[in-house]
């Protein structure tokens, strides 16, 4: 008899499908209930995932090699089968299974063939770790016998073409199938902590004919671009392997500025969108000159690290200045100095003076922003030069005006074109005022802990703003409605550095999206090709970006303004609908009932947050100000949830242990042994269905993105649009054929 370890059956390798463990046994013949029931005696763990993709620009072509690593960790024997869906556009050309160095060879079974065996499975076991296939057919290979402690390396090759979205080029290399009970799911289980354990999982992408390609972008992991030789270039992943699909776009060059546009749009409500726009690398000709004023607070609270720190900061701004440039540098405690009065050339001989000044300054005296802010704003912004303000400070006001809101209200005034980039350096800084100043100068914050280094902070600002692109971007046209998008007002464009935009659309079509800014003082007008489709499964990262995104804005615009009832109820349900953790949701963990009962809960938690201006200061509200900041800049879901997991102290919502689970774009609480969607209203039709009936699985067919929610169990109640689906043993087995259309309408667009 063969034991399968149904809790291996999910996203193991190229495509998610692998089968780990099997088990012989003296016991009676037939299926016997999944090893859950015995956890950490059958366990074949996955110890490294290595994945090498080379990609031949010029053919659009992939050649993809995956070498993973298992080890038996029980005390027994085993035996196991190995499935890999693999991807439609997809070739294979090799799989391999090794004991030493014995090579065995994998067999290909037709996608239908192997649909019909996992479903006989799935309704004799009544596990949906089955269900969830994938692409034109499975690569299937067994293991032999394994000895405990021992080891087994497989590699997997294939070949693939290249997407192609508009001016992108799309590598996809799928990890799992879907969220699957009996996977991932019972591996949280603290009666099991063996099988938590994550492993490493490197992705190297080596790209020929890089000169066709803007800056590489995932918006799925963090990744390194490299430079390789000539014309080459190599992309680095690397980290614990993460229950997501990876997803990397690289952007078609254009002549000044190029767009592409992705899309996703389940129906019945309004589509996301993502747009990249990049320039090229950048060219003499093509540079705005600009006037760079650098204003550094030097009050006692600098002394020591921070004001060397500080001072190698500034002195990477000034090495990064052209000779076109010009530059201010001002510094302030109780008074206010000057390195000169007037904008002064970026010649050697000057910059030589500047370091020389900074050199000589001493962190001594109190705080006087404002006086500060007057001096760096008092010259007017000059046509076709691009005005940027660097300002970095440790200590809230302490002299002359104290209260933040007359401070960054007098900014305001005195600011006409000019972009302010803040830098609060420690708990001590008034996060109201720093907030209020980049959001008013067009600029961005950014918040560096105690301890943490200053210069590498203002590093990653330095190659930003080196080579000024297009400034005033705004988009005029597009070929449907295009809304509530973020950032906006769009930012400035610089060489090197891509920006990326995420928002809503309205209608649908194809046509021209027309970009216009400002360069040198000129117009600029760009137009491109691009397609806002009616319907739209695939990209589904972009919602959650969006509505990341999103909740940083807001949450920015309750600490500045103060709560309101609508915008936290707005916040509050963002996080319900797309599985975020906002500062109104966080508390989920502890308190989940509030968040599906109580929405005064989050009004009053709003109110506590939203402090008078004068006492945002402090560890606490440097890391909100820290968290909805990063948040309104974050393009790369892993990024969103590690700032997430910092500024609430958890790590992943679905791993913590608690009732509460993220799941596709929702959150769920488990309540009276149901998963119950935290969008649910009782006012809804609720239409019921036996999990595993010939319903169930008509239903898998109809809607397909049904499918991670009904995987996490026998009893799951999901809310649609004015009507919900329970999953329950006295559900329906067959539909009536106004039930299962009342169904596909409520579901088909809010999935």
């Amino acid at each position: 008899m063969r034991l399968i370890d149904t809790r291996k059956l999910a996203a193991t390798g190229l495509a998610g499908l692998l089968l780990l463990a099997a088990a012989r046994s003296a016991s009676a013949q037939g299926w016997i209930e999944p090893i859950e029931r015995w956890p950490g005696q059958f366990h074949v763990e996955r110890v490294r995932s290595d994945v090498s993709v080379t990609i031949d620009a010029e053919r659009r072509v992939a050649y993809i090699e995956v070498e993973e690593v298992f080890r038996n960790r029980s005390r027994m024997m085993m035996e196991g089968d190995y499935l890999y869906p693999i991807p439609p556009e997809a070739v294979f050309t090799n799989f391999s299974l090794f004991m030493g160095e014995q090579e065995l060879r994998g067999e290909v079974l037709p996608a239908e063939e192997a649909r019909r065996i996992y479903e006989e499975i799935v309704r004799r076991k009544k596990d949906p770790a089955l269900i969830e296939l994938v692409g034109h057919g499975v690569l299937r290979a067994r293991v032999f016998p394994v000895d405990p402690g021992d080891t087994r390396r497989v590699i997997l090759r294939y070949t693939q073409v290249l997407g192609k979205d508009g001016d992108l080029l799309r590598l996809r290399y799928p990890r799992i199938v879907g969220i699957l009970p009996g996977s991932e799911r019972r591996e949280s289980s603290p009666r099991d902590p063996q099988a938590q354990a994550q492993h490493p999982f490197t992705l190297t992408i080596r790209v020929s004919g890089a000169h066709l390609f803007a800056t590489p972008y995932s918006p799925t992991h963090v990744i390194e671009v490299r430079e390789r030789g000539r014309d080459e270039m190599e992309i680095v992943h690397r980290g614990e392997a993460a229950a997501r699909d990876f997803e990397l776009f690289l952007p078609l060059r254009e002549a000044l500025v190029g767009a592409s546009l992705v899309a996703h749009s389940p129906g019945g409500e309004p589509g996301y969108f993502m747009l990249l726009i990049s320039p090229p690398a950048a060219g003499e000709e093509t540079q705005i000159p600009r006037d760079v004023t650098l204003v550094l607070d030097v009050s006692g609270s600098m002394s020591g690290e921070k004001i060397q720190q500080a001072r190698d900061a500034l002195d990477q701004i000034l090495a990064g200045l052209r000779p076109e440039d010009r530059f201010r540098l001002i510094t302030f405690n109780s008074v206010v100095r000057s390195f000169r009065d007037e904008f002064a050339a970026a010649d050697r001989a000057i910059l030589r003076e500047a370091r020389d000044y900074l050199a000589g300054v001493r962190a001594e005296g109190s705080t006087n922003v404002m006086d500060a802010l007057r001096e760096a704003l008092d010259p007017d912004a000059e046509e076709g030069r691009l005005s940027l303000i660097v300002f970095l400070t440790d200590g809230k006001p302490t002299v002359g005006e104290t209260a933040p809101e007359r401070i960054a209200e007098a900014a305001q005034q005195l600011r006409d074109d000019e972009r302010i980039f803040a830098f609060g350096v420690g708990y001590d800084v008034n996060t109201y005022l720093l907030d209020r100043m980049a959001e008013g100068g067009r600029g961005t914050v950014t918040y560096v802990r105690p301890g943490d280094d200053v210069e590498e902070a203002v590093s990653s600002l330095t190659r930003k703003i080196g080579f000024p692109a297009l400034a005033d971007l705004r988009i005029v046209q597009a070929p449907a409605q295009l809304e509530d998008y973020y950032p906006n007002p769009l930012p400035d464009l610089f060489y090197g550095e891509e920006l990326v935009l995420f928002g809503r659309y309205r209608g649908d079509g194809s046509g021209e999206l027309v970009l216009e800014g400002r360069r040198a003082g000129q117009a600029q007008r760009f137009t491109y090709r691009v397609e806002l489709p009616r319907r739209e499964s695939d990209n589904e990262f972009i919602p959650r970006l969006w509505a990341a995104r999103k909740a940083g804005a807001l949450t920015a615009q309750v600490r500045l303004h103060g709560p309101d009832p609508e915008l936290i109820e707005e916040i509050r349900q963002l996080g319900l609908r797309y599985g975020i953790i906002t500062e109104y949701t966080s508390y989920l963990v502890e308190e989940p009932q509030l968040a599906m009962r109580a929405p005064e809960a989050a009004m009053d938690h709003a109110r506590a947050l939203a402090a008078a201006p004068a006492e945002q200061v402090g560890a606490v509200a440097f890391k909100r100000a820290e968290q909805s900041s990063r948040l309104r800049e974050v393009t790369v879901m892993a990024e969103a949830e590690q700032i997430v997991a910092a500024a609430t102290g958890r790590g992943d919502l679905a791993a913590s242990g608690a009732n509460v689970r993220r799941v596709g774009r929702r959150l769920f609480m488990l309540e009276d042994g149901t998963w119950t969607d935290l969008c649910f209203d009782p006012s809804l039709q609720v239409i019921e269905v036996a999990p595993f009936s010939d319903a169930y699985f008509e239903l898998v067919q109809r809607l397909p993105a049904l499918r991670p929610y009904l995987a996490m169990g026998e009893q799951v109640l999901i809310a649609g649009e004015g009507v919900a689906l329970k999953l329950s043993p006295e559900g329906v087995t067959t539909w009536k054929t106004s039930e299962l259309q009342t169904v596909l309408r409520g579901f088909e667009g809010s999935l």
